[in-house]
């Protein structure tokens, strides 16, 4: 219940403040732009006293139409300037030495499966030209026992 009371009090709330009033549509404003175009368009034909009644036309019409100025300024909405930044200066001698670059190392030797190409009753020769013994069910190459899946097998 206290929700719906305050709900309804923020909503009226608006209702009762006075509406804010465009400050560029201002009577004031009108007869100021009114002043200044005048100023121009006398400038147009003169040029020595109208610049000082332009100059007081313009201050006139931005003090009606924008607001009064606190003589401070603040940007409000506008980015910062840029900023210019002098780069730092290294007097460090000159470039530093290179590290010395060592040899990359040569490249591993991938030993590639060989192919059983004829077999007999106590072995078989592979691609390479090496001999493998039979020994019970697997295939005994000259460095130790092979494995192999099919007709590709791996000895050590």
């Amino acid at each position: 219940m206290s929700r719906i009371i305050a709900a309804m009090l923020l909503a009226i709330v608006p209702a009762l403040t006075p509406a804010q009033v465009n400050p560029l549509a201002s009577p004031e404003c009108l007869a100021a732009r009114a002043e200044l175009e005048r100023a121009l368009n006398d400038a147009d034909g003169q040029k020595g006293a109208s610049a000082e009644r332009l100059a007081r036309a313009r201050a006139q019409t931005a003090a009606m139409c924008l607001g009064h100025s606190s003589g401070t300024r603040e940007r409000f909405g506008a980015p910062e300037p840029p900023r210019v930044v002098t780069p730092p200066r290294i007097t460090d001698g000159g470039a530093p030495a290179l590290p010395k670059l060592e040899s990359a190392p040569p490249p591993l030797a991938i030993q590639r499966p060989t192919v059983i190409t004829t077999c007999d009753a106590s072995g078989c020769w592979d691609s390479e030209g090496r001999r493998l013994n039979n020994a019970g069910a697997v295939l005994m190459g000259p460095r130790g026992l092979c494995t192999g899946t099919g007709n590709i097998v791996n000895c050590p």
